[in-house]
């Protein structure tokens, strides 16, 4: 089973590395965020879901929404 938190670790990864770097002037890498940051963001984020009432679940195959 996929783990929540590497989908939503991709995403933050994805959204920082599409982000125009053109104002930014502290940028070095194509990567904004190392991963250990992200690993924080994810956490964080799958707290605050849980806090809130949120629960993570995997549709099952051919569900559709």
């Amino acid at each position: 089973m996929p783990n929540p938190a590497d989908a939503i670790a991709t995403a933050i990864r994805a959204a920082f590395e599409t982000y125009p770097k053109e104002g930014d002037p502290d940028w070095r890498s194509p990567s904004w965020i190392m991963p250990d940051e992200c690993a924080h963001l994810t956490k964080t984020i799958l707290q605050e879901l849980e806090a809130q009432g949120f629960e993570i679940v995997m549709k099952q195959a051919g569900a559709r929404t």
